[in-house]
């Protein structure tokens, strides 16, 4: 059986390894036709030899990255991989930037957006040598150059088949955190309806939110709690709370299962939601739950399209203080046009907040960086942001110390201290150390 070689490089935020499950979900289309491995630079020390060994006798190697870190790491991976295959790469970053990532002197192909489909038909076409030009989805180059394909149809995740978990060594992914003692990650939805002017969601999902229905969520949790034995699901996605319908579907047939479960969702969701929406969740075992609040400042929450006051922020956060679910927000600071006052305001906010609701971990306090693909991105550049102007360069973000020109060094040092002192605080990576 033909070989196909997946690899999931190093993020730089890798204090502990959460299953790949991009990867993973773009093996399930495969694993029937081809023999899939899957190497994760992060849990392997012997990657390269590993990557040299493997890729000689495959029909290609699949490599996903994000902005950030994980570009140098894909870099490396690639200039291994590109010695004796093609290489392709799909994740956030190609999709967002496809023409600049096959510039790359080490990338073949790109996938763009959902992968699931796109990545089975193009591995086709390579093994039959077949053409290429009316792939949906992909990027390629020739002689005449570069050339970018349309997008294809978004997938129906109800109709993927079910993730091959046997291509990991799963334990090396189950973890300890918040009030789990053993949890994995599963995604039950993808895209998001909103348009926060930060978040490349609304370029690479075009605001379409897609889901699970509740049963198959419920046997996929099942599979996992009795296989891995586990006390906790992490629900991995951007917005778990979309379909309140199915939310309270959820509720229902979850609460049978004695498993907790953590999941992100947003302020104006509960705005107008009473205690006993919140004691349903506690009820069907709900111990987390993640906001993005972004902000003390209603200029600075306007300037990131969130449609919410500090006042509604206040007001649910008050609600959550009478729930026995853990908390945690998530701040962005440091935002192009943001002054000193505001960067303060947020900080006064942080403690009030913490101080009117015992059950608030520490927030997660990140600096701004400016992603391609944002709505947010064209003020960075107008005020004062270059952008790289090849791959690598791209490589050198980080979520949490990038030279941004609006902020001198003095309150860059500061925001960046506080930003790692909120970490430490928190019950998130309590576990970790």
């Amino acid at each position: 059986m033909d070989k196909v070689l997946l690899v999931f490089p190093k993020t730089g935020l890798d204090k502990y390894s959460q299953l790949p499950l991009g990867l993973l979900s773009v093996a399930s289309t495969i694993v029937k036709d081809y023999e899939v491995k899957i190497i994760d630079q992060r849990l392997d020390d012997n990657w390269a030899k590993k990557i040299d060994s493997e890729s000689q006798d495959s029909i290609c190697v699949g490599i996903t990255s994000m902005t950030g870190e994980q570009i140098f790491h894909g870099i490396k991976i690639s200039i291994i991989a590109k010695e004796n295959t093609n290489v392709i790469w799909g994740g956030v970053h190609p999709t967002i930037l496809p023409k600049q990532t096959l510039e790359n002197k080490n990338i073949d192909f790109i996938v763009r957006g959902e992968g699931e489909i796109t990545l089975s038909l193009l591995i086709k076409a390579l093994k039959n040598k077949e053409r290429i030009h009316n792939i949906k989805g992909i990027g390629y180059k020739d002689v005449s150059g570069i050339h970018i394909n349309e997008m294809p149809n978004y997938v129906n995740l109800n109709n993927l088949p079910d993730l091959p978990y046997y291509l990991l060594d799963i334990n090396k992914y189950i973890t300890k955190r918040d009030s789990f003692q053993r949890c994995l990650t599963l995604e039950t939805s993808r895209g998001c309806p909103h348009n926060c002017s930060f978040c490349s969601n609304p370029v690479i999902h075009k605001r379409k939110w897609r889901c699970l229905n509740v049963d198959n969520i419920i046997k996929k949790v099942n599979y996992l709690q009795g296989r891995f034995d586990l006390d906790g699901v992490i629900f991995q996605e951007d917005n778990f709370f979309v379909n309140m319908q199915r939310i309270k579907e959820f509720c229902e047939k979850i609460s049978i299962n004695n498993i907790g479960w953590k999941a992100n969702c947003r302020i104006k969701y509960l705005l107008d939601k009473d205690q006993s929406f919140l004691e349903m969740l506690e009820k069907s075992g709900c111990r987390v739950l993640q906001f993005g609040v972004e902000s003390g400042s209603d200029r600075i929450l306007n300037l990131l399209n969130k449609g919410i006051s500090a006042d509604d922020i206040l007001k649910v956060n008050k609600k959550l203080a009478k729930a026995n679910i853990l908390c945690r927000y998530n701040f962005i600071i440091g935002l192009p046009t943001e002054t000193e006052e505001e960067i303060q305001k947020t900080l006064e906010f942080i403690n009030k907040l913490r101080n009117e609701n015992p059950n608030l971990d520490a927030p997660f306090l990140n600096i701004y960086t400016p992603w391609p693909g944002t709505n947010l991105f064209d003020l960075a550049i107008k005020n004062g942001f270059r952008p790289p102007n090849n791959l690598e360069g791209w490589s050198k973000f980080n979520w949490n110390s990038y030279n941004l020109p609006w902020l001198n060094k003095k309150t860059s040092k500061f925001l960046e201290e506080i930003s790692i002192k909120y970490r430490n605080e928190s019950r998130y990576f309590l576990h970790y150390k």
